[in-house]
């Protein structure tokens, strides 16, 4: 290895690290004593071992739920045109705003007050939305954190250069929660679970949901 290369290598690991948030989980005495003896053999911490495992299998688990989404057809999501047609008045929707795989975008979609999706296979699920829906905005690990009613109209924008890789509807009425509405809550208020790792979910008892955020 270079001296080039090792400093790239310092580098991004000082851009990663600075990127980074902490949390917390729970293990048992057991376990914790068996982490402690492997991290002590490879002369790491432990926290560079519980990234490794995380970065080995949870981010890759993760990425497989999200390219099956990708490939998910209209009806085996719920979204199909007949779906549509079968709801009388508006639709309700949960738009997974991408904040795992991008900050910037979740950003975006709440200082912009849209709702939009990136890339081919994702994107096009914008699409599906309708004038006069309503779309709640989910930002993963927290919850719903806004939600508004969507024009309609579908607009092109470029996603990290590439022309036309974001589709976007504007959100008009659109409402930021001041405390956000956790998964848990979600599905209290829905009375049953659904996959919040999805970009899109049709939501055919929405109604609960808006009810519960208005009380």
């Amino acid at each position: 290895m270079s001296v080039q290369d090792f400093i790239n290598r310092l580098e991004e690991k000082r851009k990663r690290s600075r990127n980074m948030v902490s949390m917390t989980i729970r293990v048992s005495e057991e376990e914790e004593a068996a982490i402690q003896d492997l991290a002590n053999h490879m002369d790491c911490t432990r926290q560079e071992i519980l990234h490794d495992l995380v970065e080995e299998y949870l981010i890759p688990a993760w990425q497989r739920i999200r390219q099956e989404d990708a490939g998910t057809s209209n009806q085996e999501a719920g979204l199909s045109g007949s779906s549509a047609i079968a709801t009388q008045g508006k639709n309700y929707y949960l738009l997974n705003t991408n904040k795992a795989n991008s900050v910037e975008d979740h950003q975006m979609m709440l200082e912009e007050q849209v709702a939009a999706a990136f890339e081919n296979g994702w994107k096009q699920k914008i699409e599906r939305i309708r004038s006069g829906d309503v779309v709640f905005l989910y930002e993963s690990g927290k919850g719903v954190v806004a939600y508004g009613v969507a024009s309609g109209d579908v607009e092109k924008a470029p996603h990290e250069g590439r022309k036309d890789e974001t589709y976007y509807q504007r959100l008009h009425d659109f409402k930021r929660l001041g405390a956000s509405v956790s998964a848990k809550d979600i599905q209290q208020a829905l009375g049953r679970k659904i996959r919040f790792v999805h970009t899109l979910t049709l939501l055919k008892d929405g109604d609960k949901l808006a009810k519960a955020l208005e009380a």
